[in-house]
């Protein structure tokens, strides 16, 4: 774990370290060490359950379980709960069942350790609802239909930084951010004149910062068609699946390259961040507007587009 202490008078300490196949950066204002190795602890943790690339994860053992009811932690729950709830609300954009296509196109083992596999039971589809899904909350348990897998992936993250965010403060520092491989979640008091000021990068010109938001507390979730790319049958594939195809979404001079997404929480950010790299173009901004949450787009040539509520938040 690299560890900057930023600004000693004001005790804002940073740290950056690799977990859940990417990096994340932690900033606390009034606190120690302490609750910069909590926040460490706390991410492989919520990694070692949710991983689908780990055979003893909770994801994994629900994925092969045949609808048998698996016993998990109380965060397993609110994940399965949110995938739900997200894929519902964005009418199947945002799709938790996509796992047997990622692996279709290539994408069984980790880019981060190739030794790390993602196995599958037979009969396992895409673009499955989630209505049989059942969840008891008293017993803390999940059954998934046989034909069923979920994979945390991107939401994963965002829940991630949402609930370290959350139980940092709780631990009585005054303010926190947690960014998991551009999942950001903002709490209290920012290391800027107070504020949290997020820059959202270009996914074109690397380092370039194309724009600039205030968030107190919120989150933001960036998702791009060139985060995670891997070669296959000779064909370069990425991790943007089409939930009707289940193949990697098509790139043109004109598609979506990339989305940032403003919401309360960083779980939402991520659900429609990813459902509009996706989404058809006429559906976009409607289901942002609609959802009380805030987009900006950056297409292949470069054009940014922003939805209503974004110049709100604009710095």
């Amino acid at each position: 774990m690299l560890v900057i202490e930023d600004n000693p008078t004001r005790g804002v300490l940073r740290s950056e370290f690799a977990v859940m196949g990417n990096t994340a950066k932690i900033t606390v204002v009034g606190g120690s060490l302490h609750h910069l190795r909590f926040a460490q602890e706390r991410l492989s943790q919520l990694e070692q359950i949710w991983s689908r690339f780990l055979p003893d994860s909770e994801i994994s053992i629900l994925n092969s379980a045949q609808s048998k009811p698996i016993v998990v932690h109380r965060e397993t729950i609110e994940l399965v709960k949110y995938m739900i709830a997200g894929r519902r609300l964005t009418n199947g954009l945002f799709d938790p069942t996509l796992l047997p296509a990622l692996i279709a196109n290539g994408y069984r083992a980790s880019l981060t350790n190739p030794m790390h596999l993602t196995l599958l039971p037979d009969g396992a589809k895409f673009n499955q609802s989630l209505d049989m899904v059942a969840i008891d909350e008293n017993a803390l348990a999940i059954s998934l239909p046989g034909n069923i897998t979920l994979d945390p992936g991107s939401i994963g993250k965002g829940m991630a930084a949402d609930i370290v965010a959350k139980e940092l403060m709780q631990q009585n520092v005054s303010g926190v951010c947690v960014n998991v491989g551009g999942d950001v979640r903002c709490i209290g008091l920012g290391d800027l004149d107070g504020e949290w000021i997020i820059g959202i990068e270009s996914p074109i010109f690397l380092g370039e910062i194309i724009d600039r938001v205030s968030l107190r507390d919120g989150a933001v979730a960036t998702s791009s068609v060139r985060a995670k790319s891997w070669q296959h049958d000779g064909t370069t594939k990425h991790h943007v699946i089409n939930p009707t195809t289940g193949l990697s979404r098509n790139v043109d001079e004109k598609s979506l390259l990339q989305v940032s997404v403003l919401a309360r929480e960083c779980v939402w950010a991520e659900i429609f961040s990813t459902a509009l790299l996706v989404a058809n173009s006429g559906l976009r901004f409607s289901m942002v507007d609609d959802s009380n949450v805030a987009a900006l787009t950056v297409r292949t040539d470069g054009f940014v587009t922003q939805s209503s509520q974004w110049i709100k938040f604009q710095r």
